[in-house]
């Protein structure tokens, strides 16, 4: 029989979540905002397979980062990557989504930028806001994507995530029905995926000029 969970879990609310090569920090839209316009939200195409965006300019993305940032249920962390030659700079978003603290359930979303796209930085801030959500005694996390959005399915297995299925025909966005592929860690699962990651983002495991000497696959 399994134990029964300390529920409800606390807020996921961290000010910031320090790494090595990128930190999290709690989204300030007036600190935050223009460098993740930079990065991130004047990309359209970055945001082909997310529901919200492009956007018609800097002030509608910064509209949009504020409403999200007062949802109840959702927490957003700028990426600050902290190998920029400039300085600490904002790369990247990421957020907790329907957080649901009485049952221990909530999902990771993400908009990556080209300066921690496929590098460490990006794989880092996964490692460091799972690690705070499981942390704080959560039981699943999900990470939701549409199937046509085949970058975002290889990311999820990539860290460690089990696809459970497909729901059919959950929205209807940008002109067209969206299938939703529903991909989950479990508690129980997370401490061994926490080893992987780690050991692939140790930094002896990367040359001077920042290459993998192992691949994530191999560990």
């Amino acid at each position: 029989m399994t134990d029964a969970p300390l529920l409800p879990c606390p807020p996921l609310d961290a000010g910031i979540i320090v790494g090595r090569t990128v930190d999290l920090e709690r989204l300030n839209v007036a600190l935050h905002g223009p460098g993740l316009w930079t990065a991130i939200g004047s990309k359209d195409d970055l945001w082909t397979w997310i529901p919200s965006g492009p956007f018609a300019d800097e002030a509608a993305f910064t509209a949009w980062l504020t409403d999200r940032g007062q949802k109840p249920t959702q927490t957003l962390y700028a990426v600050i990557d902290k190998t920029d030659p400039r300085g600490p700079t904002p790369a990247a978003l990421y957020m907790v989504l329907n957080v649901n603290p009485d049952m221990g359930v909530t999902e990771v979303g993400l908009t990556l930028g080209e300066a921690v796209t496929r590098r460490v930085g990006g794989t880092e801030a996964f490692r460091l806001l799972a690690g705070c959500v499981f942390s704080r005694g959560y039981r699943r996390l999900e990470w939701r994507c549409s199937p046509e959005n085949v970058a975002s399915s290889r990311a999820a297995a990539r860290f460690g995530f089990t696809l459970e299925g497909t729901l059919r025909q959950t929205y209807w966005l940008k002109g067209s029905s969206w299938d939703t592929e529903v991909h989950a860690i479990l508690d129980h699962e997370w401490p061994a995926i926490a080893d992987r990651l780690d050991a692939w983002l140790a930094e002896e495991n990367f040359d001077a000029d920042g290459a993998q000497r192992t691949p994530l696959s191999a560990f």
